[in-house]
């Protein structure tokens, strides 16, 4: 849903503003007065320039007025067709119904510059649909995937096509994988992951044993369906059902184990990882590398021949780069984060050309004006990277124009 905006003949190619800090404040103070006052924002697809929207108000004295008071800067009047009170009262409604018909919901949201509610559902049921279909022509703008399209919740499988499962816990380290071909390696294996006991017995004339230290949010199960191979990758098949809802972005572990069949492993020397995207910057132990071919019933590799990465390893400490720098390719760097209170959401930079703001759907932003963090390129892209502080790693996109959204 876009924005609702001013007559196309009332923007200019100037003024550009970045952050028009002294210029809002002014213009906030002077709207709270007005009759009709909605909302105020900045309109980063029109130069940044500032928008008051309005209802059941005279837009085209409002804007003559505007254009007395401050003349030459870039400021519009826009009529919208709800007032937040009266969204509010909307979103009332449709919560409640929705609760009373048991759809869970991933959220919503007042959007009073785009004239809706927001309702998050995340599937979209068919009691859901039910429900909505009381509210046609009401202004909500729904999200949400199909229920036949759904991760399917269902309980974690023990064995499956090349592989069965050993044991699996919330235990151990997360992004983190290894191999075992022996019954000392096992059992060391087993122990590294936080499983108890005695590991089981494998096969190892048809097997041998891989641990996927996987990783999930609270309130976000993590469920492994399978083991896959790509090339010369092997990695494991897993599922979040709950994602589709938004999930919290802590980092805990959920060990699995499994046994896998010798018959559908790649030719060596090959990959281990927990998925097939390259492991991220700075944790060298969630990519294993088998430096040998281990198709042969009863083959082994030495404890030194199954070790992590090392050229995922990172420098102790990374470099500090400000506003203004280039962010390398592929290392990560170290950034004081300064807040900007003209933007909408938590930005970065400008770094590499471009502002940087946090990513849809990410965990709420707890770090402070000052703090430092580290910035981590993502294997592949060029338009995300993570930052990272101590309680947290959160994504962040790159922005078309070097200026806040």
């Amino acid at each position: 849903m876009p924005q609702i905006r001013a007559d196309e003949a009332l923007y200019r190619d100037e003024p550009l503003y970045g952050n028009a800090e002294e210029l809002l404040s002014e213009v906030h103070a002077w709207a709270v007065r007005q009759p009709g006052f909605v909302e105020l924002g900045l309109d980063r697809e029109r130069n940044g320039w500032i928008t008051v929207w309005v209802k059941d108000a005279d837009a085209g004295a409002l804007q003559q007025e505007v254009a007395r008071e401050w003349p030459g800067e870039g400021i519009v009047v826009v009529e919208v067709p709800w007032t937040a009170g009266e969204l509010e009262a909307v979103l009332t409604e449709v919560d409640a119904a929705l609760r009373e018909a048991g759809v869970r919901s991933g959220g919503s949201a007042l959007s009073p510059h785009r004239g809706v509610v927001e309702i998050h559902l995340g599937v979209i049921t068919p009691e859901a649909e039910a429900v909505l279909a009381g509210f046609t022509g009401r202004p909500l703008c729904v999200e949400g995937i199909p229920e036949d399209q759904a991760p399917e919740e269902r309980s974690q499988a023990t064995a499956g096509e090349g592989w069965r499962l050993l044991g699996e816990g919330l235990s151990g380290e997360s992004y983190r994988t290894s191999v075992a071909t022996t019954d000392d390696q096992l059992q060391d294996l087993w122990e590294a992951a936080g499983l108890e006991g005695e590991a089981p017995r494998v096969d190892w004339d048809g097997e041998i044993a891989v641990w996927f230290g996987a990783v999930y949010g609270s309130g976000c199960p993590v469920r492994m369906d399978g083991v896959l191979v790509e090339g010369d990758l092997l990695y494991a098949d897993l599922v979040v059902p709950g994602e589709v809802y938004g999930c919290n972005a802590d980092a805990n572990p959920h060990a699995f184990v499994v046994a896998v069949s010798r018959a559908v492993l790649p030719e060596g020397p090959f990959r281990v990882q927990l998925e097939a995207r390259d492991p991220y910057p700075g944790a060298p132990e969630e990519r294993t590398v088998v430096d040998v071919d281990l198709r042969s019933p009863g083959s082994t590799a030495t404890n030194e021949q199954v070790h992590a990465d090392a050229s995922l390893a990172v420098p102790l400490e990374p470099a500090l780069v400000t506003d203004g720098d280039d962010l390398p390719n592929d290392q990560p760097v170290r950034y004081i984060y300064r807040d900007d209170p003209d933007c909408d959401t938590p930005v970065l930079g400008p770094l590499d050309g471009s502002i940087w703001r946090l990513a849809d759907e990410e965990a709420a932003w707890d770090v402070q004006d000052g703090d430092e963090l580290t910035l981590h390129p993502l294997g592949g892209s060029d338009s995300e990277i993570i930052a990272s502080a101590p309680q947290m790693d959160w994504l962040f996109v790159r922005l078309p124009e070097a200026t806040c959204p």
